[in-house]
């Protein structure tokens, strides 16, 4: 089961999802929203296929994946598991990248990031879902706990 504080930090943090090619080089895509089922262990990543292309065309339904997500307080954790379904994202997915988007330009702001700065990354099209199932997850928060397995 996913706790509720890694929840938290998956589905309102900024989070990118990574795999391995076949010669074992990383490669990576951002996400745009997640969704997390805590009591079945189910992820679903929304990405932007045409920024995911290097990071897609290494990943297959049952590939190994690995989730790193973090807030602004260096919160962070990494999510690891198999990929379970690779497809188009449904509505209620692109309501919760966009209600994101609004949060994410809105800290921004307060930080004194230009809105148009920020929307070269959060104002991309979720067009993409890839689902997995969480098997292992560590702590990446700064401090003395940072890799250990929760």
């Amino acid at each position: 089961m996913i706790p509720p504080h890694v929840h938290e930090v998956i589905t309102t943090g900024v989070a990118h999802i990574g795999c391995v090619s076949s010669n074992l080089k990383p490669f990576h895509a951002d996400t745009l929203g997640i969704i997390c089922d805590a009591e079945s262990d189910e992820v679903i990543c929304c990405l932007n296929k045409n920024s995911s292309e290097a990071f897609l065309n290494h990943l297959v339904v049952g590939s190994r994946t690995s989730l790193f997500a973090a807030v602004i307080t260096h919160e962070s954790y990494n999510l690891k598991g198999h990929v379970t379904s690779i497809r188009d994202v449904n509505a209620n997915e692109v309501a919760v990248c966009n209600k994101l988007t609004v949060g994410m330009i809105a800290l921004y702001n307060e930080m004194g990031i230009p809105e148009e700065l920020a929307a070269r990354y959060w104002k991309r099209i979720p067009d993409l879902a890839i689902s997995f199932l969480v098997d292992t997850i560590f702590s990446q928060t700064p401090g003395p706990d940072a890799g250990k397995q929760l």
